[in-house]
Formats: C-alpha cells, structure tokens, sequence
C-alpha cells in the first residue's frame, strides 16, 4: 500500500507504509499529520488512520553511544534519531529525511567516507612517534638504573680483557624487558583511546574514526584483539596493511579479521 502524507502545506509520497512508519520513528510525521491512501474517502491524521504504529524505538541501555550512520561521528543514544536500522544525528536529520521522502529505504545506510591507506599510513605515523616517546620514558623509569649497569659492566670488560660474551644474559634480559613494555604499551593505548574515543591520538589528528561494520563503537575487547590483529598485518611483509589500498571499503587484515572500519569524520 502506498501512502501519501501533508507536511507544512506540501504533499508527498507516494511511500511504502513501512516507510510512513519509520517516518513517523524519526519524528518528520506527528500524530496530526494527515496521511492518505488510494481507497480513503478523505486525508486523516496518522493516528487515526495508522493505529497500529509501533512506538519510537527505545534506548538500547547497553549501548550508550553510537556512530551517526550518515556522518559518522559519535554520539550518545539519546541524541540520535532511529530510522529503522540507521541511527541519524540531529544535523543530518533533515537531509535523511528528505532522502526518505524521495524514496530511499531508510535501512540502507549512507555510504561513509572511507579512509584510504596513505592517509592511515601517516596516523600510525603519529601514533608511532608518541607511543616511541613515552616508551623511551618509561623504559628508562624502569631499566635505567639496568642499562646503566649494562653498560658500567661492558666498559670494565673492555679495560680487563674480561669475556664480552658473558654479557649477553643482562642484555637479552633488557631486550626482553624492552619488548614486554613495548607490547603492554601498545595494548593499553590501542585498546583506552579506540574503546574511549574510537581512534588513536594519530587518527583524531586526522579527523579519522574506528568503528564496528554495524556502525557500533569498538569495545575494549575488540580494541585487543584489533593490536594483535595489526601485528598478524605486518608479520606478512606489511601486505595485511597494504590491503587498505585496494579493499572496496578501504579495509586493512586487521580490520577484517575485527570486522571494523575506519572512517573520515571531516
């Protein structure tokens, strides 16, 4: 059945009645909205002519925030605007629904805007030269006083003739030590800033945005499984990386494998 509704004067339509009912989801259709269909002797407000409209779809308490499906930034549940699976932010309401109105179904969501390699490239860029830095700080806060050993002890070898070979315990006890760090370090940093913000220092530098496929934002486990996932990415010759070139969605190893996405947010 098709259906026409009034809006400020103007008439649109024709639209499906699952339509109409997301229409009136969304808000764009009140309850004194008058509406019509072929058959109906006269226009008559949605809430009589429509009784049996499902109420505005509620809050999800588990999922307090989501990405807009339109422009992908993040807000809270409560701040969005449910068009059947699409979750719409008060900015891109209008544009949504007049798209509605021309016809599109409203559970296809607009296309983002995909972040390509290079410019991912140059994020993990910036997010290598910060995690470096605060590495290099905290290595020396809890093996300084190691490595200056290390190196107190290979000075005196070198003045006694002393075996440099029997080194070698101390400096791959601080190779190892230095690679545990590194791994904590960059577990905890991917998985605070991703589930916390959606992206890395590096990537909102660059106005881009980690998300779930579904448009959900990354949960802390999925933040953790996403870090070893990018070491799997570059054990491979960097190919897992490389495939964000050539992807239809822009998608690295990673990103399949965690079945997320990286978007632009400007």
């Amino acid at each position: 059945m098709e259906w026409h509704y009034a809006n400020n004067g103007q008439k649109f339509g024709p639209v499906t009645e699952e339509q109409l009912l997301h229409l009136a989801q969304g808000g764009v259709i009140q309850p004194d909205t008058l509406v019509w269909h072929a058959g109906m002797t006269d226009w008559k407000p949605f809430r009589d002519a429509v009784p049996q409209a499902p109420p505005p779809v509620p809050a999800d308490p588990y999922a307090p925030k989501r990405f807009c499906t339109s422009c992908g930034r993040q807000y809270a549940i409560s701040e969005l605007a449910m068009f059947g699976d699409s979750a719409i932010c008060a900015e891109c309401k209008p544009a949504w629904a007049q798209r509605l109105r021309q016809g599109m179904s409203s559970t296809a969501p607009m296309e983002y805007r995909y972040a390509g390699f290079w410019i991912r490239f140059l994020a993990i860029i910036l997010d290598g030269m910060l995690t470096t830095f605060v590495f290099g700080l905290l290595f020396m806060l809890f093996f300084g006083s190691s490595v200056i050993e290390v190196f107190r002890q290979a000075a005196q070898a070198g003045r006694s003739g002393t075996d440099p070979f029997s080194l070698m315990g101390p400096m791959m006890g601080l190779s190892g030590s230095s690679r545990l760090l590194s791994t904590l370090l960059g577990i905890a940093y991917q998985a605070y800033f991703l589930s916390q913000f959606g992206a890395t220092p590096g990537k909102m530098a660059l106005g881009l945005k980690v998300i779930k496929t579904d448009g959900g934002p990354v949960s802390i486990g999925v933040a953790i499984g996403r870090y070893f996932a990018t070491l799997l990415s570059g054990l491979i010759l960097c190919i897992g990386y490389m495939m964000a070139g050539w992807d239809d969605k822009k998608r690295a190893l990673h990103d399949r494998i965690c079945n997320t996405l990286v978007i632009r947010t400007r």
